[in-house]
Parts: C-alpha cells; sequence; structure tokens
C-alpha cells in the first residue's frame, strides 16, 4: 500500500501542489481581513477615504429636499393660424395720405386701381366734422391732430401700432399719385425681406438722402420697427415745413439708410409730369419711354379721370406684352414638342393649356352635353331636357359671338353667319369648358352654304382665396322648429335627441317651438291644449339646464280656419313661423330652421356656425333623405334605429331646402323687400293674408313667379331671389332625415299657386320614393303578381 500510494502522489504531484498552494493562500487572505476588521470604525474610514475617492460613486445630498418649482408650468396655447405661430407674414401694405376734400375723388380712383391688387390699402384723413363722408369704402383712418406737419408721423405710428406684425413691406403715397400697383407688388416680391429697404425716388430740387411722397416710400418691416421706436424724436424735430423732409430726415435718424431707387438689382421707377398738367401729352411721353413697363408711380395727377386713364393705358400695354409672351411661349413648346416624349401629337390644345381628363375606366369618361339656342340636352342624369336661361344661356351667346367675330376676322368677311346647326358643351374639373359648334356660313363669293366645325376652350383661371370675416364656434345657434299636429309625435323623439345632443353636452344652442295651432283642436290656454305634453316636457328639459344656459321656448300660432290652410301649411307658412320666432331673438342670433324628422348631430351645428356668415352668407345643407321604409327593409333587414348612409337606405335630397341658416338681421333685410308682395306677420290673426295669397289668382306673371317659388322653397327663395347674401349649398352627412310620407291632396282650388304646390308635392313624394334598383324590382314583382294571378291553377 505504502508503495502504490508513493507511485499515485508521484504522478499526481503537481496537482497536490496546486491544492496546497491554494489553501495556503486563501488562510492568509482571510486572516488579513479579519485583521483589517478588527480595527476602529473611523480610524478605517479615515484611511481609506485618504488612500482611495471613487470621482464616479454617486452622492446623495438630501440639502434643501424636497424642493418646489419656481415657477407653475403653463400650457401651451398654440394660434388658430399656423401662419401666426411661424412668422408667416402678407407682402405689401400700402398707406395713402388723404384729405377730406380729395378722399371722394383721388381717393377713390385709387381704390379702384389699387386696392385689388396689394395686401391691404387704407387712406389716412383729417377726423371728418359734423358731415360724415358719404362713401362706402372701407379702410379710412381720421386723426383729430389737424396738424399737417404731424399727419405723416401719426401714420407711421398707426400703421406700426397695428399691422407691424402683419407685412413685410410698407408704401406710404400721396393720393395725387397714380401707383401703378401691378409692378410695384412684383418688385415687391423680388426683395429678400431680410434686407432693410428704404426705397423711393430722391428729391429732384437738390441732393438728399430723403425719398419724396409724391412718389411713394417704401419701407420694409425692419425699418419701421426702427422707426417706430424713434418717433418721439421725429416729432421733436419736424421743423420743417416740408413732409418729404420731416419723414426723410425720421428715417436717416433711425435707420442711417439713405434713399435708394434700386433695391437688389430692382429700380422703383417713377415719372413727374409736366406742368401745366395735360393728359395727351403725358400718355404720348409715356408711348416714347423704352421703361414705361417698370414704371411703379406718376405725380402728381391732380384729375381723377385721368387715373383711370393711366390705369387703362398701362393695363392695355400689360396685356400686349403678356399676349407677345403667350405665342412665344407657344412657338417654344412647338419646337420642342418634336424632340419630346409623343411628338407633335402629344401637344394638348391650346398650346400650354392643362390637358384634358383621360378616363381610367368608362365610367369615368366626362359627357358632352347638346345645346341649341333655347335648350340643353339632357340637363343632368335624372332630366332630358332644360331650358338655356340665365348665365348659361349667356355663356352660350358669348362662345357663338367670339367664334363667328374670329371667323369673319379670319376669312376677311367672305363668309357670313346663318346658323347654328348643333352645339357640345363638357365641362372638365381639370381644364375648364371645352365648346364644339358646327356653324353654317354663306360664301359670298358663289352664295353656296359652308359648315364649320370650331373647337373653344374656357381654361380655368387662377385659383384665388375669397376674404371673408373671422367665425368661430362659439357664435350661439337659435334653432326653430315649426311644429303642426301632423309632426307631433316626432318632436317628442326630437326634444329628447337635441337634450343627449346640445343639452346634456353644454352646447350654446337654443330651441324655439312655433306651436301650429288646428281649429278644430283645442287651442292655446286650454286644459286640454293639444300641444301640452310638448310643452311641459320642453319646461322640465330647461329646468333641468337652466344653470347651463340650456333653454326650449316656443310660439303658439293658431291656423287660419279655411280649408286652404292645408295648403297653406306646404308652403308660405314657413313665413310665418320665422316671423313670429325672429321677433323673439336678436338681430345677431343665427338661426337655423330644422324639421321634427331630423337626425341631428354635433357636427352639423358646428358647420351652421362655420358656414353661415353675418352679411355675406347664408347655409342650407343638404340632407340625406331615407327612402320608403317598406321599399327598403324587410324582415330580413329590419328598420334600424339610427340611419346609416347607405345608397340601398336614402339618397341626398338636393331638391330639399327646408333646413337653412341666417342671421336674424340678414332675414328681417330679405324680408322687408317683399314686403309689398307678402307682408310681415305680426300675431297669427296676419295668417289669413296667406290664405288669400294661396288661393289668389294674380295675372302679373313676375308675381305669379315669386309666389310659386316661395311658396316651394320658402326661406331659401326668399334669400335668393330678394337678397344679395351667397347661398352655400352642400351635402351634409350629419343632417339624416327620417321617412315622412306626404300627403298631396288637393283642396279644389283651382288657383296657380295652389295647383304648383300641389304639383312639388307630387314630385317630392315620387323623389323619396326608393332608388331605380328597389322601384324596378318592386314593379317586377308587381308585374310578376298580376300575370300569376291571371294564369290559372
Amino acid at each position: 500500500m505504502i508503495r502504490f500510494t508513493m507511485s499515485l502522489c508521484r504522478q499526481n504531484s503537481y496537482l497536490l501542489a496546486g491544492l496546497f498552494v491554494g489553501v495556503t493562500l486563501s488562510l492568509l487572505i482571510s486572516s488579513m481581513e479579519n485583521t483589517c476588521s478588527s480595527l476602529p470604525a473611523a480610524n478605517s474610514a479615515m484611511e481609506l477615504a485618504d488612500d482611495y475617492v471613487d470621482e464616479y460613486e454617486p452622492r446623495i445630498n438630501l440639502a434643501g429636499k424636497p424642493q418646489k418649482a419656481k415657477k407653475t408650468p403653463q400650457a401651451l396655447v398654440r394660434p388658430r393660424y399656423y401662419s401666426t405661430e411661424l412668422g408667416i407674414r402678407e407682402k405689401l401694405f400700402v398707406a395713402v395720405l388723404s384729405s377730406q376734400e380729395t378722399i371722394n375723388s383721388r381717393g377713390v380712383a385709387l381704390n379702384k386701381t389699387v386696392a385689388h391688387l396689394v395686401d391691404k390699402i387704407m387712406y389716412f384723413i383729417d377726423a371728418p366734422g359734423p358731415q360724415k363722408l358719404n362713401l362706402s369704402m372701407s379702410g379710412i383712418v381720421g386723426f383729430t391732430d389737424t396738424r399737417k406737419l404731424l399727419k405723416p408721423f401719426h401714420v407711421l405710428k398707426y400703421v406700426a401700432d397695428n399691422f407691424l406684425d402683419e407685412y413685410d413691406f410698407f408704401f406710404i403715397v400721396k393720393d395725387s399719385t397714380y401707383v401703378k400697383a401691378r409692378t410695384l407688388y412684383e418688385v415687391v416680391q423680388g426683395i429678400s425681406v431680410s434686407q432693410e429697404v428704404h426705397a423711393g425716388s430722391e428729391k429732384e430740387d437738390e441732393h438728399t438722402a430723403f425719398c419724396t411722397l409724391d412718389a411713394g416710400v417704401l419701407l420694409s418691416n425692419s425699418v419701421l420697427r426702427k422707426v417706430h421706436a424713434s418717433l418721439d424724436w421725429c416729432v421733436k424735430n419736424a421743423f420743417s415745413e416740408s413732409a418729404t423732409d420731416n419723414v426723410g430726415r425720421c428715417i436717416l435718424h433711425a435707420t442711417d439708410i439713405p434713399c435708394k431707387s434700386s433695391v437688389q438689382g430692382l429700380n422703383l421707377l417713377t415719372h413727374r409730369t409736366k406742368k401745366p398738367f395735360n393728359l395727351n401729352s403725358e400718355l404720348q411721353s409715356l408711348a416714347k419711354k423704352i421703361t414705361v413697363d417698370k414704371i411703379i408711380t406718376m405725380y402728381p395727377v391732380p384729375e381723377p379721370a385721368a387715373v383711370y386713364s393711366f390705369h387703362a393705358y398701362f393695363s392695355k400695354v400689360a396685356l400686349t406684352a403678356t399676349q407677345l409672351e403667350i405665342a412665344a411661349r407657344r412657338s417654344a413648346v412647338l419646337n420642342m414638342s418634336y424632340i419630346a416624349p409623343g411628338g407633335r401629337s402629344g401637344v394638348a390644345w391650346p398650346v400650354g393649356a392643362t390637358p384634358g381628363n383621360r378616363p381610367a375606366s368608362r365610367f369615368d369618361v366626362l359627357r358632352w352635353d347638346y345645346f341649341t339656342l333655347s335648350h340643353i340636352y339632357p340637363e343632368s342624369d335624372f332630366s332630358n331636357l332644360k331650358e338655356l336661361v340665365g348665365a348659361d344661356k349667356q355663356d352660350v351667346e358669348y362662345v357663338l359671338n367670339a367664334t363667328v367675330a374670329w371667323m369673319h376676322t379670319k376669312y376677311e368677311g367672305l363668309l357670313q353667319y346663318r346658323r347654328l346647326i348643333n352645339g357640345y358643351r363638357r365641362f372638365d374639373p381639370s381644364r375648364g369648358l371645352d365648346y364644339k359648334v358646327d356653324l353654317a356660313f354663306r360664301d359670298t363669293t358663289n352664295g353656296h352654304e359652308v359648315h364649320k366645325r370650331l373647337e373653344v376652350s374656357k381654361p380655368l383661371g387662377k385659383v384665388e382665396v375669397v376674404p371673408v370675416p373671422y367665425v368661430t364656434e362659439n357664435t350661439r345657434v337659435s334653432l326653430v322648429l315649426p311644429v303642426t299636429m301632423e309632426t307631433k309625435p316626432m318632436v317628442a323623439d326630437f326634444l329628447q335627441q337635441y337634450n343627449n345632443i346640445c343639452m346634456e353636452k353644454k352646447d350654446k344652442t337654443f330651441l324655439m317651438l312655433v306651436l301650429m295651432y288646428d281649429p278644430r283642436h283645442p287651442g292655446k290656454g286650454n286644459k286640454d291644449d293639444t300641444f301640452l305634453e310638448l310643452k311641459q316636457t320642453a319646461v322640465k328639459l330647461s329646468d333641468r339646464h337652466k344653470r347651463d344656459g340650456g333653454k326650449i321656448a316656443w310660439v303658439s300660432v293658431k291656423l287660419p280656419d279655411s280649408q286652404q290652410a292645408v295648403h297653406v301649411t306646404r308652403g308660405l307658412l314657413d313665413f310665418a313661423a320665422a316671423d313670429l320666432a325672429i321677433r323673439k331673438l336678436s338681430q345677431d342670433s343665427l338661426v337655423f330652421f330644422v324639421r321634427p324628422n331630423a337626425e341631428l348631430r354635433q357636427d352639423l351645428i358646428n358647420r351652421v356656425r362655420m358656414n353661415t356668415i353675418q352679411h355675406i352668407q347664408a347655409f342650407s345643407p343638404i340632407p340625406f333623405s331615407e327612402f320608403h321604409p317598406d321599399i327598403v327593409y324587410n324582415s330580413d333587414l329590419p328598420r334600424p334605429s339610427e340611419l346609416d348612409i347607405n345608397k340601398s337606405y336614402g339618397h341626398y335630397d338636393t331638391q330639399s331646402t327646408a333646413f337653412i341658416s341666417f342671421y336674424a338681421s340678414d332675414y328681417l333685410r330679405a324680408r322687408k323687400s317683399i314686403e309689398n308682395y307678402l307682408p310681415m306677420m305680426q300675431s297669427d290673426k296676419d295668417l289669413n293674408v296667406l290664405v288669400s295669397i294661396a288661393s289668389s289668382k294674380t295675372t302679373n306673371t313676375e308675381t305669379l313667379e315669386l309666389f310659386k317659388s316661395l311658396a316651394e322653397n320658402t326661406l331659401y327663395s326668399l334669400f335668393l331671389r330678394a337678397s344679395d347674401l351667397h347661398i352655400l349649398r352642400a351635402v351634409e352627412p350629419g343632417l339624416r332625415l327620417r321617412h315622412v310620407p306626404l300627403d298631396c291632396t288637393s283642396s279644389g282650388s283651382a288657383s296657380e299657386i295652389s295647383l304648383h304646390m300641389l304639383e312639388a308635392c307630387i314630385k317630392a313624394r315620387a323623389n323619396n320614393l326608393g332608388s331605380r334598383s328597389a322601384l324596378a324590382r318592386l314593379l317586377l314583382e308587381f308585374q310578376s303578381s298580376a300575370v300569376s294571378s291571371v294564369l290559372p291553377a
């Protein structure tokens, strides 16, 4: 065993030696740790701190914790328009120095020739005295300080205080100057907004650093900002009798920038007229100038009529230059077309115009409408013929006259126009209006008839943004709801819907019920009041939301006891409802006429607020009307509780004009214009007038057409015929109408108005029965059932 053990140790000598060394080192290290831990804690901490400091070791500082925020962070309020947040400004503001004596002549002339070509123009005069200015022109500011010496500084201060953050350049000029606004705007667009600009025409009597106000002074935003900060110094040092010297000295003191006639290579050319002023000689001198198209201002122009003459002259010069440029570019396009893809055949006509629409499928093919001098075929997908009247007739006549004049010019009078053979018209939303006309001419040399086909194009012009007043979604909407005995069951559901959508959500709305009492039922004030339940519901909801401003009120109207009352209700009775309801509202109220079969949405109320603009626009949304339930729905497809927008369930009824929103002041103004034909309703006793109108047999064609239109479309026709307001019509997915059967029974009256109302009722009823496919299927089922009943079993 000893020998075996010795042999085993010799074989594993390295392993044993390693184990021995490892155990020895571990014992030594553990003994050293025990020795260090036995030292005092303070001494060991001090020795470790002196020997080693870990700079990455985190240190916790609890002094003065927890700390409180010195300033409470505020919520970020973003502006309404992105241009305000990004600092995007309009380009040019024009300030005109005028007076009470010349604002009616020179000021009006400048307004008609400049205002539509610049971003903003304003006129500064002395404050009018007891006699006010008889002008409808906007943008006139009057100063109570009548000292002419300080008037330019009042203008600079007013413009800087109100428009400094809205425009890049400001042009100050007198009203005795003609301003070629189009060229001025082109020059301003070519100047960088980062450069300080003090430009104009220097005084001719002596070489100074001042720009004369007679020719106009152009200032950049940065220069006007510095001038605004130095106005106190400018007023104190305004000792000269010349406004040009005072303003020039002020600008020079504030910016150290002398007047320059060119900026970044762009020249501000002016033309000084001769004394005494003679229009013909000035026009002759302008015709000899090479740089006539670059002139910006002409001064002095003492006669307002001369301003219009200069404007006509420069417009003709610009038109000639534009036509030459168009011809040159057309030639360039034709010359380059031979090396372009598609070759000469790929060039659209007219050359340079937008090419026509290329349909992707047969459903996208645009239709050519055939027309004669009296009718157009077809009018739409739902009718075959329409009389050519109004703007359509004027457009066709204009195209024919222009075509015939072009042919006479081309053939030098050898062809004499006889008649229109065929006419075709097509509207392409991406291109414009195209015409193809076949004309018959008589050849004056041999008397033969010659036929020519010509193509006319009216391309779409440049899209312009129409400025309108600012509107908000905070306007209170007053809903007016006429209620009759037939619609009484639907009104209860409407009130509950109105409560959920408007009153529960604290929307700024107000509901006015116009209760139409039938003379054969218990009237107002009776204990068996027909509308007692509706009144109690209205009071209950109003009391519940009284704290939030929600309210439902009503106006009671007793219908006349006549056989014509039914027909009056269908037509002219809306005027009585509007007259009596608006008397309870203020003139600045936004009124929205609704019907009880409507399913309202919150988006609809907001769009009413945004699309109705006082003194400018009324809004008539096109509702989605449900088809007849017996035709649309069946046992497999029950009628849903909420109407869904689907072509099988209904359609956008473009013939419906019952829903319309307007301001009370606009309604009263339009209503007053037809008061001689249809008197204002002061009480329900005046409703007898409506009955007499509905049964009248007037022979005046104009009056008859007016009454027909008012009886069919009521308030919509009022604004269309008797007001200059723009009426916006648009499909409204937030306005959905449940189907209501129309009673189109005849009253026996033979008046044309009653017959017209009866025809309109029958047409509206037929239009809302069902879709074409549903009606066709119903007709086929009826025919098959009729045939099967005839055949023997």
